[in-house]
Order: structure tokens, then sequence, then C-alpha cells
């Protein structure tokens, strides 16, 4: 527990005139696998928070007493009040050896943890780790404690010794695995994402990939054709998206889909947007944009936003980008021009967004993506929480299987943009 939750509730319970009892030391758990992790969570009974007592009530029974839970500000009746997976205990108090409270973590404002390591000569610099904690930051989410975003936090770790640094990592998964076993330690697994910024994987020139959708792990690779700090920061929030549930289309896989104005769309991976007058903003989808035919293509009538967004919504977002190149610039609400030719056609065109060789698809209503986030880890994140509930509801673990994830956003490294 840290030292500020301990003073808090010393304070709080001396005023309630409550004895603090059940002061035991967390048991050393050994974490070898998720599932084990999950046995031992029930098995095991949590250490008794200070003013506690065995048979004190525990609504939720996420092992924090309700009458310490009134003194926190967290929701007795559940075991994860802000919702991000890590439940109120680990977040206040920690558990097998690990003290979330003194990362930052709180029960009341959603927290998202991941460690950060790195080759050689490949530790993000911090401009990177900014940008993607600004966005998270600046997230449209609600939090009980009456505050808007997200908690990213970063934690950059160590970097990968030479001997152990595969310059391709091949099978990707078979090897990162070789070196999460030695650098990522098994307290964190439960609660944090792992990522390495690594070379290059399986001979390719992608930017980087997740284990799965949602995932636990993913890597970013865009060492390998000298990538930008902003190539670097915008795949690292566009793997991570994949982590938290994201497809690149959101909540399908129509990639470069024009209505869907996200980091997870390759149009804006290495670019970003223009929010709040900076160029190169990081940002999930936060807006629902109207369908988009192919074949009936209209400047003028540009986007249409769908409740509960409004063309106020669309009006904040800038950098519009169609088939690999940024359009005049005016926002999301005005006139668009598609086809980039420096005029506002009066009459609907044809225009192949996605690439693929026809202009007729339909491109359904994209999502707001900060509303879908997935916390849960492809069911590896949520640990140490008594009667939370682990499932979210879907008959299989991942959304995309790790067998059956592309390549993210390749380059080729003679002409990286």
């Amino acid at each position: 527990m840290s030292k500020f939750h301990g003073r808090l509730l010393t304070a709080s319970l001396a005023f309630l005139g409550l004895s603090a009892c059940g002061d035991v030391s967390p048991p050393d758990v050994a974490q070898h696998s998720t599932r084990q992790d999950e046995l031992v969570a029930d098995a095991v009974p949590l250490p008794l928070p200070a003013g506690c007592l065995l048979t004190s009530l525990d609504t939720d029974r996420d092992g924090i007493c309700d009458i310490v839970e009134a003194v926190l500000g967290t929701d007795p009746n559940k075991a994860d009040t802000d919702g991000d997976r890590l439940s109120d205990y680990v977040e206040t108090f920690g558990f097998g050896g690990l003290d979330l409270s003194a990362l930052g973590a709180n029960a009341r404002k959603k927290d998202v943890f991941v460690e950060v390591d790195y080759y050689p000569n490949l530790r993000p610099s911090q401009a990177v780790l900014d940008k993607v904690v600004t966005a998270f930051a600046s997230a449209p989410v609600s939090n009980p404690d009456g505050t808007t975003g997200i908690t990213l936090h970063l934690v950059v770790d160590q970097q990968i010794a030479a001997a152990d640094a595969d310059m391709n990592l091949s099978p990707v998964w078979t090897d990162f695995d070789v070196i999460k076993a030695k650098y990522f330690a098994a307290a964190r697994a439960p609660y944090f994402h792992y990522m390495v910024f690594a070379n290059q994987y399986d001979g390719g020139f992608s930017s980087g990939i997740s284990r799965g959708i949602p995932a636990h792990d993913f890597v970013v690779t865009v060492a390998v054709f000298n990538g930008t700090e902003q190539q670097a920061a915008g795949t690292l929030m566009h793997e991570l998206g994949h982590n938290l549930g994201l497809r690149h289309g959101g909540n399908d896989d129509n990639n470069y889909k024009p209505n869907y104005l996200s980091i997870m769309n390759y149009e804006y991976q290495f670019y970003g947007f223009e929010l709040n007058n900076k160029v190169g903003s990081l940002d999930y989808s936060r807006v629902q944009v109207a369908a988009v035919n192919e074949a009936a293509v209209n400047d003028l009538t540009a986007f249409a936003p769908v409740a509960p967004t409004t063309e106020q919504d669309l009006g904040k977002i800038y950098g519009l980008r169609f088939n690999g190149a940024q359009v005049a610039m005016f926002s999301a609400t005005d006139f668009v021009d598609f086809n980039n030719n420096r005029q506002y056609d009066f009459n609907p065109y044809a225009l192949d967004f996605n690439r693929n060789g026809v202009a007729t698809d339909v491109f359904p209503v994209s999502q707001n993506d900060w509303a879908a986030l997935v916390y849960d880890g492809g069911g590896q994140i949520g640990f140490a929480a008594p009667g939370m509930s682990r499932s979210l509801g879907r008959e299989e673990t991942f959304l995309v299987a790790p067998e059956k994830m592309e390549p993210c956003l390749a380059v080729n490294p003679d002409r990286a943009p």
C-alpha cells in the first residue's frame, strides 16, 4: 500500500473509530500463466486492508470491505470501479510484491500500463512517449473521479542486451517469447502489456505487430526503415490500439476506410491529425461518421455525423488524408476535396479509397474507438480480483487470433515517408 493511501486510511479510520487489523504480508505467488494466476487469485485470500475485519461486509468481494471503500470513494458494488480491468484492490493496495498505486494507479480513473523494453540504440525518446501519453490523457472518456481521459503508464524498463537482441524475430512470437521470459517480470504480467522496440520481424519491413486483437504483447519495428519519431509514436499507439481491441477499421477490417478518423487507419498511422492547432496529434476515433459509398463520393456533402457525434465534433478534426495524400486543410465537417484535385467537384464521382482496384465498396458507419476499448489484454489482464468477471461476453478470447494478424503498415526502406 502506498504511503498516501496509508495516511488516508489511517486518518479516515481514526475518525470513524475503527481499529486497523489484518495487516498481512502478501503471499509470494509464482506466476507462470494467466490461467494459473486466475486460479491462484481465487484460492489465495487477499491480505485484509487496514480497517477491514474478517467479518466486515464486502459486497463486491474485491477484498476491500465496504466501510473502507466508502473512505476511498470506490464503488462497493463493483470490484473494478473505473472499468479498466484492474481491480480496486490491486490499484489501491497492490499484490504479489507489485504496488500499482506507487506507479500512479487510481481506482477511480482508468489506467493502462505498458512495460517498454528496447534494443540497443532504440530507446524511444521522451517526445515519442509524450505524444502517446498526451493522446490518452485527452481521450473523451469519463471517470468516476469526475475527470476525463485515460492515464497511460509507459514504463520504460530496460535495454535488451546485444546478445539477446535478435535482429530478425522469426517466427516473431517464438523469438519474442525468449526475450519476454528473460526481461518481463512475472509479477507485472496480470497488469501490464509488454512491448519491445525491436529491429525487424519475419524478414519484412512492417512497422509492427500485435499479438492478436485484443492482446497482451506487441512489437514496434520502425527501426527497420529508420522510422521517424512521429512514425514511432504513431505505430506505438496503433499497435497498442490492437492490444486494446481495435481493428484497422475500428470494429471491422476495412483498412483505409475514409470515414474512420483514427490512428488505426493506415492513412493516419504515420502522420496523425491536426487537433487543437497541433500537427501530428495522435488520436483514436472520437466520432461516429456516416457510411461512405465509393461509387458516389460528394465533395460538397462530405462527412455526416451520426449521433451522438455532432457537426461541431467533426469541425475539430483537421489534416484529413485519402489515397496517401493530405487534402486541403479544412475540417471533417467542411467541404472535402476527397480526390485532392484542388477544387470542389459539384457532381458525385467514384473513388477507390481502399486501393483494391474497384470503386464500388460501401464503408459502414465508423465507431467511436475510445468508447469501445477492451482492457482485458485478450483475457490476460485482470488478476487479484475475487468476484470480478474476466469475461467480456465473447465466445473466443481473441477477436483476431495471433496467427491471423497481418503485419501492420509495411514500408519500402528506400521510400520511407
